[in-house]
């Protein structure tokens, strides 16, 4: 539905370079990167910038020539949108259905956006998340092919994310393509499919396809059984001896860096630890510190010390977990009892570990 093919754009200082992406429908992309840059990209794929390299197709036409009769079937949320705040919500769905002639009902768009307990209020009124929904309500009410979504989850409340997470995976459902932007790296693991980081150096992939994830942690878990079955009378003597040597627990202390100085805070203190673009960042008591170690050799100087590879890009100290949220069938998050209240992303293949681990 959606390809961009080595698309490059230099404006005020900010570069965009050698973007490939393709997003089939029904897809989802989910891009990691600063709202500027954003911007810009939005502005490239709509037709309101030109590239100075690269081409955009959407569905397999040129996005200038598609824009010009099929914009009514692209609906784009950005981060920041102006509202008439003298209309009722009601009154602002009631308006934009007429004047997009929707062949949806207003009020059914409504009701799946959580707004209908709210119809009477006016949007100057409404909160940042009811007016994300209400932004999202208005979109739905095109035939979308295409959805192009700005900061879907970015400090929303909890409810108001599930909700649109909900939407989304229901429009993908329908064969809509989805892209996604966001400053957050963890709102952009959560929203899922395709995720990428892009900056100044381009864009990559920053997360494994779920399936080939299911895969090793599903080979991790057949070894742990086959391990944990095996009889001691076929254990070799040696393997006994090594066995009992071995302590349960050691003394471990985990190096973070400011400026020149070198921290040393024991894992008890880290509430969880993240990697973003190859370095490894420590959560401790709602502060962040640089790590030089890698998050692998952190994962296995850690894991007697109560921490779980949550996600490919997160290690969290189990003691600090206080809740596990499901958004939807295939997105989930870990909640922490630390300063912030912290929401660290859960791979749907490591659920039924962390379930095994906490005996649920």
């Amino acid at each position: 539905m959606l390809v961009i093919k080595n698309l490059y754009k230099e404006k005020k200082n900010i570069v965009i370079s050698n973007i490939n992406l393709s997003i089939s429908e029904g897809s989802m992309a989910s891009i990691d990167c600063r709202s500027e840059v954003s911007e810009i990209l939005i502005n490239l794929i709509i037709g309101k910038e030109m590239p100075a390299q690269g081409e955009i197709y959407i569905n397999n036409e040129l996005n200038t020539q598609y824009i010009k009769t099929g914009l009514k079937n692209i609906g784009i949320i950005f981060s920041k949108e102006g509202f008439y705040e003298r209309l009722t919500v009601k009154e602002y769905m009631k308006f934009f259905s007429q004047i997009l002639n929707s062949s949806s009902n207003y009020n059914d768009v409504m009701r799946k956006l959580a707004l209908l307990d709210i119809g009477d209020v006016k949007t100057s009124h409404l909160s940042y998340s009811q007016k994300k929904r209400l932004s999202f309500a208005r979109e739905r009410l095109k035939d979308l092919k295409l959805l192009i979504f700005q900061e879907p989850i970015l400090n929303m409340e909890r409810d108001s994310a599930r909700i649109v997470l909900k939407n989304i995976e229901e429009l993908r459902n329908e064969g809509v393509a989805v892209l996604n932007t966001s400053v957050s790296f963890k709102d952009t693991i959560l929203l899922g499919g395709q995720t990428y980081n892009l900056d100044e150096n381009g864009m990559r992939e920053i997360q494994q396809d779920i399936e080939l994830e299911d895969q090793t942690v599903n080979t991790y878990q057949d070894t742990y059984k086959r391990t944990r079955n095996k009889s001691k009378n076929d254990m070799k003597e040696s393997d006994v001896d090594k066995s009992a040597d071995k302590p349960m627990y050691k003394i471990e202390k985990i190096p973070a860096k400011i400026a020149e100085r070198v921290l040393l805070f024991n894992p008890i203190e880290i509430d969880y630890i993240e990697s973003e673009q190859g370095i490894s960042y420590l959560n401790v008591r709602g502060e962040k510190f640089t790590c030089m170690l890698a998050l692998n050799e952190l994962e296995d100087r850690l894991k007697h010390f109560g921490f779980f590879r949550c996600h490919r890009s997160y290690l969290v100290n189990l003691q600090e977990v206080r809740e596990i949220v499901t958004w939807t069938r295939n997105s989930y998050s870990l909640t922490l009892d630390d300063k912030n209240k912290s929401s660290v992303p859960l791979s749907k293949g490591r659920m039924d570990e962390l379930k095994s681990i906490l005996s649920l």
